[in-house]
């Protein structure tokens, strides 16, 4: 067995990870992360009641309909409308979920209103005020 000189020097080299500076409150990066809390939380409604793909199915239905979005934001939802039916619930919710730069391009164009009420967007963002501003 080592002698106890070795066992501290190993503690001592433990460094636990360092959790990111929260972004300036109100900024794009800040909204992003904001974002990215919504989207978890329709994501564990998703997971729990599968059908709700079709309220994000039938947004994008009904506003392509309107035929008045611009071509980048009318590929970026039609390419959530072909995923959303075609994709499992894991990868729907991996892909709600993403926190990559790419994710958050994703949720720019996010079909997914309706599904938290006012009263869970509100709750979201407070705490996530009350963590960030605070």
């Amino acid at each position: 067995m080592s002698d106890e000189s070795e066992m501290h020097e190993l503690a001592g080299a433990y460094s636990p990870p360092v959790e990111p500076a929260a972004p300036e409150p109100w900024s794009h990066p800040w909204h992003d992360q904001l974002g990215l809390r919504y989207h978890r939380a329709i994501a564990e409604k998703i997971r729990r009641q599968p059908e709700l793909r079709g309220v994000a199915i039938e947004n994008i239905d009904r506003w392509m309909a309107r035929n008045d979005y611009p071509p980048g934001p009318r590929r970026a939802l039609m390419e959530w409308r072909d995923f959303l039916v075609s994709a499992s619930v894991d990868q729907i919710v991996e892909r709600m979920t993403d926190p990559s730069e790419r994710g958050h391009q994703r949720r720019q164009n996010t079909p997914f209103a309706g599904i938290l009420s006012d009263a869970e967007r509100k709750d979201i963002r407070e705490q996530y005020e009350q963590a960030t501003t605070h």
